[in-house]
């Protein structure tokens, strides 16, 4: 069975435990950091299967792409390590996105870096349980659909896959060949910005760049072509995009962070919270120029101001 690997989201669509917000925790070294926070998962009792808890687009993408072949789903957390999506877990508030009120970066040591911090939370019981899946079926491909942190904290395991020598990897990212380790640029798929251009079947922000290059690639080039190698499926990927237009960029106006910190408190209601909403009104309502990583530290302060009130 093909297995796709994509990650956890911030959204989740339960309150977390009290205890498993990454606020809580002491700060101290990586070890006892990542101690404190396994001693809290194994006292937290589960609220709902891994598919059900995550929220948001890119998840749903993920989710879509799965049932379009069959595929078995596993998730890769920055709290809970690699979850199968049909598995019971508990809800969390723990991102190795910098900003946020629950970023783990605020309790560890200066220069933690997030392969570091995935070491304290996965287990070679998990890379085991992946691996096992893929065995048992020889046709099987990995899809990996992360964004550049996650891939980045995932690329040794990855590796040490042995589907990766086989030639069944097939990887999806907005990161650029520069950011994707070597041993992963042969594996990656060509996606490029014509996935947002005016003539993309899918466009959407950043933020689910990967989840819509992984559905994009499933529903149309894997279901015609399960048996295509790797450069089958580049090219197939290069021809699918080859009449798509680039997107046009307004030069949008710059604004500090406390005019951007305002403008997503106005208009939060209205937007019901989505960030990928917000950020299409910042960008094509009100012209204004905010980088993807930028806008996504603003909406998580905001974010937790409104689940403070």
């Amino acid at each position: 069975m093909t297995v796709i690997l994509t990650a956890c989201t911030m959204r989740k669509r339960f309150s977390p435990d009290e205890s498993l917000n990454a606020r809580a925790l002491t700060v101290g070294t990586t070890h006892s950091v990542g101690e404190d926070w396994r001693g809290r998962l194994r006292r937290a009792e589960p609220k709902a299967l891994a598919s059900d808890l995550y929220a948001g687009r890119s998840m749903l993408e993920a989710k879509l792409a799965a049932s379009a072949i069959g595929a078995r789903v596993t998730i890769a957390s920055a709290g809970l390590g690699l979850v199968p999506a049909d598995r019971q877990i508990p809800s969390y508030n723990l991102t190795v996105s910098p900003g946020s009120l629950d970023s783990i970066f605020k309790k560890l040591p200066p220069g933690t870096s997030t392969r570091d911090w995935w070491m304290q939370v996965s287990s070679d019981r998990q890379a085991e349980e992946l691996a096992d899946s893929l065995q048992r079926n020889p046709q099987s491909l990995l899809l990996v659909s992360l964004p550049h942190a996650y891939l980045s904290m995932l690329t040794p395991l990855i590796t040490s896959l042995s589907i990766a020598s086989t030639g069944r990897l097939r990887v999806m990212t907005a990161s650029t060949q520069m950011d994707v380790a070597p041993a992963l640029i042969p594996f990656l798929l060509p996606y490029d910005q014509r996935l947002d251009g005016p003539d993309s079947p899918i466009p959407g922000t950043m933020g689910d760049y990967a989840s819509r290059a992984l559905r994009h690639f499933v529903t149309n080039v894997l279901v015609d072509h399960p048996q295509g190698s790797i450069a089958d499926h580049a090219e197939l990927v290069r021809t699918s995009q080859s009449e798509w237009r680039f997107p046009t960029r307004k030069a949008g106006r710059r604004i500090d962070d406390q005019e951007a910190l305002q403008l997503l408190r106005d208009n939060w209601d209205v937007a019901k919270g989505s960030s990928s909403r917000l950020l299409r009104m910042f960008r094509d309502e009100m012209n204004i120029a905010c980088e993807q990583g930028r806008f996504a530290r603003l909406a998580a302060i905001v974010r937790n101001e409104v689940a403070g009130r």
